[in-house]
């Protein structure tokens, strides 16, 4: 089934307000309350949604067979072509047109069938304009038959499968539309609006009766009224007037192709007008209830325009639902795109994409040199608090090292004094030692050596060392004289031989000695 989109755009807030541009009222519909508007005071938010209608007799309506062979992406071209064409609508004039396609079209296998409404844009234009320097967008605007469905797809009137056919009067225009399961079938603009029955009446009676004592009197007491006179001329109107609708309904049936009406539902935008469901009983042999459906809390404190009723209700669904198969949309004011939607947002992003990645390196060196800055900065501030102190320091460094090398330098010279009078010291030591060991083992020698025959010729002391050379007549007396060295316990004494001077005869020796 081919499907003709919708237009929609922008996300709206939850707060509705729904807008009659013929009788100038107006409604915000909020937490379940709907409050009236003053057109002429209120001042409105461009975040709400803005719903609003046209008026029945202002759409040019028909069914359209176009086939299948045509491509999807060139249907609505040929729609539109074929609706200038089949209806008769005037080629100098700009039509809002809008399409639903038909339950019949399914079955069709050669052509699509769908349901044309045109309305002339400068209607559009002609009914809005008192009210744009107030509303700058309406979102929603569609056909006052058409708000019907609304009821059902919110549960309010059950699908229970039959036809059923609403009857609305208001002052300027009246229609009758019929649906079965909750889809639009039919609708058709009535020649007997409100007004048009006030003059019918005053035609009848011979006399005038203004509009607001002729509808008060409607309200007040209905088609049932005590006076004789007018209650006979009521009953000739209404009965020309139903007689007027059955034979509309009758035609309708066999448009539609549907064996009998179930129910029928009657209103007024002044309310309801008592005596009328006996009329739509008596005309059209159908049992007749009140069109009044009430959705809002504050509802029974004044009666509200089942219009703004349904149109609070189309809203909701509209903004709810992206199903666009059963949706007419004739607003040519339409709420322009998010900026990111339209194409200068987008050549917004680009730019700033591309400025943003231009800007990147740019960026990220000055990021980095700023941060560079501010680090050197913390660094030289940290520099010059404990710089102060680092050439308090150096100066005490430079004292310390000063004293270091004098202390050096006078170390150098005490201990060159140190050396030399330590080899002072060490050469009286040698020779006060030395000398006095020297003489006392020459002494000893000299007096062991007279005991055994045996004579000194040299002796020699090195260190703890002494070599003493002996001469002796034989070796029995060197054996003697050493013996006697070792008996004294002063010294440990040892020879290498004891050899024989041929010249002489007389035996040599050197023998060596440790003072123990």
């Amino acid at each position: 089934m081919a499907k003709l989109k919708k237009e929609k755009s922008g996300n709206y807030a939850s707060s509705i307000v729904t807008i009659d541009p013929y009788s100038v009222t107006s409604y915000t519909f909020d937490s379940n309350e709907m409050r009236e508007n003053d057109l002429h005071k209120s001042s409105f938010k461009n975040s709400s949604f803005f719903i609003s209608y046209v008026m029945t007799k202002d759409i040019v309506s028909g069914t359209l067979e176009i086939s299948r062979s045509i491509p999807e992406s060139d249907l609505k071209d040929a729609l539109e072509i074929k609706a200038y064409e089949d209806l008769g609508l005037d080629s100098s004039i700009n039509y809002k047109i809008n399409y639903i396609e038909t339950a019949a079209s399914a079955s069709d296998q050669k052509n699509y069938i769908y349901d044309v409404f045109a309305v002339n844009s400068d209607i559009i234009m002609q009914n809005f304009l008192p009210l744009r320097k107030k509303i700058s967008y309406v979102d929603y605007i569609t056909a006052a038959p058409f708000l019907i469905g609304a009821l059902y797809r919110k549960g309010i009137i059950d699908q229970h499968g039959g036809a059923e056919c609403f009857i609305y009067f208001q002052k300027n225009d009246a229609f009758l539309a019929l649906y079965q399961n909750g889809h639009y079938l039919y609708s058709k603009s009535l020649r007997y609006s409100l007004r048009e029955i006030n003059e019918r009446f005053c035609s009848l009676l011979g006399e005038r009766i203004d509009e607001d004592t002729f509808f008060s009197m409607l309200k007040k007491d209905g088609l049932n009224t005590t006076d004789i006179k007018y209650q006979q001329q009521f009953m000739k109107l209404f009965g020309e007037i139903f007689l007027y609708i059955n034979d509309i309904s009758v035609y309708a049936k066999r448009y539609c192709n549907i064996s009998q009406i179930a129910r029928v539902y009657i209103g007024t935008d002044i309310g309801i007008i008592f005596g009328m469901n006996e009329y739509a009983k008596s005309y059209m042999g159908v049992e007749a209830f009140d069109f009044n459906f009430n959705i809002s809390i504050n509802s029974r404190e004044n009666y509200i325009d089942q219009i703004h009723v349904m149109m609070a209700l189309a809203a909701q669904i509209y903004e709810e639902s992206d199903d666009n198969s059963t949706t007419t949309n004739f607003t040519i004011f339409k709420r322009p795109d998010p900026l990111s939607k339209r194409p200068a947002g987008k050549f917004l992003a680009v730019a700033g994409l591309a400025l943003a990645v231009s800007l990147a390196y740019p960026a990220y060196q000055y990021g980095v040199g700023a941060y560079k800055l501010i680090s050197y900065n913390i660094k030289k501030s940290k520099y010059n608090d404990v710089k102060p102190q680092a050439d308090a320091l150096r100066v005490q460094l430079s004292s310390l090292k000063s004293q270091s090398e004098a202390i050096n330098e006078q170390l150098t010279a005490e201990r060159t004094i140190l050396r030399t009078r330590t080899s002072l010291l060490e050469e009286i030591r040698s020779k006060r030692i030395d000398y006095a060991m020297k003489a006392t083992v020459i002494s000893d020698m000299v007096s062991l050596s007279n005991n055994n025959s045996v004579k000194i010729e040299k002796i020699e002391q090195h260190n703890n060392t002494v070599v003493i050379s002996l001469v002796g007549p034989d070796e029995k007396r060197f054996t003697e004289f050493i013996n006697a060295i070792a008996d004294t316990k002063k010294y440990s004494v040892r020879t290498k031989e004891i050899s024989k001077d041929a010249n002489t005869s007389r035996y040599r020796s050197d023998i060596n000695m440790e003072i123990l």
